[in-house]
């Protein structure tokens, strides 16, 4: 398990990169938000103000992680106030292609500074990219350390367990599964958090397999 991360014997309740869940699973269909730790609310293609909306009004009903993913610093100003965790996801598009590293690692520095500007500290993930190579893996994460990046979100429990032994843990990882088996992978791997795009069925039967162990 992570050292950032702390779960509670008797309880799914999960403590990890400052916050505080009922458990470790996160969605991203707003209709399960009920049984979820969190919530993450990806940035729509076109303009953003309904989008900001739908944020004010969800956060006061779990705890919000917000995707964004396009002109980044922009919208990272924008969901600021709003977000309880955001992700930077250059690679939006979830695309085979990976971003490239150095300008990855500029707008990283860019984003944690625009943070300085606010009194209220809201937790930065960056997301990596499917097609991230192991050495890119690396330096991106090396690089995250670095700068003051909060976490690290890693596709699958390889890169999970990848990126935790590369750092011996000091930096908290969570997983992206899209299913129950991954996200038990992920969690075994490390993974102090999961998100996932289980429906009903599956998030229940996840969250009650946890509450056994």
């Amino acid at each position: 398990m992570s050292f950032f991360c702390f779960r509670k014997k008797k309880a799914l309740d999960t403590q990890c990169i400052g916050l505080e869940l009922k458990n470790p699973i996160g969605i991203r269909d707003l209709s399960l938000g009920s049984r979820a730790g969190f919530i993450t609310l990806s940035q729509p293609e076109g303009p953003i103000l309904d989008w900001i909306l739908k944020i004010q009004v969800y956060r006061s009903k779990t705890v919000l992680a917000v995707n964004v993913s396009s002109d980044l610093a922009k919208t990272f100003s924008l969901v600021y106030d709003f977000s309880d965790l955001i992700i930077i996801d250059p690679d939006g598009d979830r695309g085979i292609d990976s971003p490239d590293i150095s300008d990855t690692s500029v707008l990283l520095d860019e984003i944690v500074s625009l943070r300085l500007c606010y009194e209220r500290y809201t937790p930065i993930a960056f997301r990596l990219s499917h097609g991230h190579t192991p050495d890119e893996i690396e330096e991106l994460v090396n690089h995250c350390r670095l700068s003051g990046i909060d976490a690290i979100i890693a596709p699958g429990a390889k890169k999970v367990a990848h990126i935790i032994e590369m750092t011996q843990g000091r930096i908290p990882v969570i997983g992206e599964a899209g299913s129950q088996e991954e996200a038990l992978e992920c969690l075994n791997a490390g993974a102090c958090l999961v998100e996932t795009t289980l429906g009903p069925i599956g998030l229940n039967k996840l969250i009650k397999t946890l509450s056994k162990e």
